[in-house]
């Protein structure tokens, strides 16, 4: 947990030597679905999986580092396993791997399209489908890149501008999509990788304001669509992660459909932080998504609404009032620690790794108080601390 803080804060480096490992053991490489580190490229790995000695995974993105400090370095040594160092000074107490791969990254469907074009993993034990590229909000999130990646012309179906624009695309093409998904889906949950856990997330960048009660629209039709053949391999059921949808009678639509949890991620908790870094979440208000967090409990339930955060952005001790007034609604808050993306607009420095650890322990803290636990596992957030710090392996000193 220690070398995940560090890699975290610091970025993290690989030697030639680490890079061709990489390559040899069939490393995940960046996959371009929500974004990629500055300063990196495609071929960059995407993850590490740290392993304790007393048998604790965890997985850590392996974000670019940076001038305010030394980066943490990957290199293989005589045995050809992957170790690391920190200023000079190796780390002897844990074991490094890269996240490889999934099988099905290199299969194709029968219309000959490729599995990744429908569903990604993300971290290890993660499955992501999603349904378009890019996100068509008024004003994108300065810390987000995901639209760096997205062709704003593409006429095909899967990209939120044009579907933002002809909704009646959606209509006419999703029977042909859910056919493509579902054999997707079919070939992938098979994989080593979704065996101990599998966490189902339907995410994508969001359509236009205009738009929002259609994509949960769309979003609800999918999980109608996938369930049973998903629901008896899923951890927590499947997972929406969208901005919330304005008519209340959609949400309904999304519980009735078979999503379990909604995620509705604020991203940043106080003004005026969150209109700077979200201009166009705020257009829609802190209060919008605040109140939409508090419907959607009583219609999921306490412990199945989800709110996120970027820590880093705003003062640490404000952000914690806002996870701690919103826990007691029964809303699981948590957070991603800040990295820099391709694309990304920030004027912004990384958080400190004591703000990391202090953080983190109050937010288990606050898990405990009000009986929620965090999302998913240790080897699926993979820029968050909150199952390490539930599993207690956090020491704030």
């Amino acid at each position: 947990t220690l070398l995940k803080i560090e890699i975290l804060v610091r970025g993290v480096e690989f030697t030639q030597n680490a890079l061709e490992k990489a390559k040899n053991d069939n490393a995940k490489i960046q996959n371009l679905v929500y974004n990629m580190p500055e300063n990196s490229n495609i071929y960059r790995p995407q993850e590490l999986l740290i392993k304790g000695k007393d048998g604790y995974s965890t997985v850590v993105s392996c974000i670019t580092s940076h001038c305010e400090e030394s980066a943490v370095i990957v290199d293989v040594n005589y045995k050809n396993e992957l170790f690391a160092s920190i200023d000079n000074k190796n780390i002897d107490d844990v074991i490094i791997e890269f996240v490889k791969e999934p099988n099905y990254y290199s299969r194709t469907i029968s219309n000959g399209e490729i599995l990744k074009k429908y569903i990604s993993a993300c971290g290890y034990d993660e499955l992501n489908i999603l349904p378009w590229k890019g996100c068509a909000i008024s004003k994108v999130c300065k810390f987000c890149g995901v639209n760096t990646f997205c062709d704003k012309n593409d006429n095909e179906i899967f990209n939120a501008h044009t579907l933002s624009k002809n909704i009646y695309i959606w209509e006419s093409k999703k029977e042909e999509y859910f056919n493509n998904l579902n054999e997707a889906i079919e070939i992938a949950i098979d994989d080593e990788c979704y065996q101990e856990h599998m966490h189902l997330i339907i995410i994508s960048g969001n359509l236009s304001e205009e738009c929002l009660d259609f994509q949960s629209k769309i979003y609800a039709e999918i999980a109608e669509n996938i369930k049973s053949k998903v629901t008896n391999k899923l951890s927590e059921g499947i997972v929406a992660v969208m901005t919330p949808p304005k008519d209340v009678n959609m949400l309904i639509k999304m519980r009735d459909s078979g999503i379990q949890i909604v995620v509705f991620n604020l991203e940043v908790g106080n003004e005026p932080w969150f209109s700077k870094y979200c201009p166009g979440k705020s257009e829609l208000g802190l209060d919008f998504f605040e109140n939409k967090l508090k419907q959607a409990v009583d219609i999921f339930g306490k412990g199945n609404v989800w709110t996120n955060f970027v820590l880093g952005l705003e003062p640490v001790d404000k952000l914690i009032e806002v996870c701690r007034e919103l826990a007691k609604f029964g809303i699981v808050p948590g957070a991603n620690v800040l990295h820099f993306d391709k694309g990304n607009q920030l004027d912004c420095s990384r958080p400190k790794k004591e703000d990391v650890l202090y953080f983190f322990t109050e937010l288990s803290k606050i898990y405990r108080e009000n009986n929620i636990k965090p999302y998913y596992c240790s080897k699926a957030l993979r820029t968050s601390l909150s199952n390490e710090a539930f599993d207690g392996r956090i020491i704030n000193e």
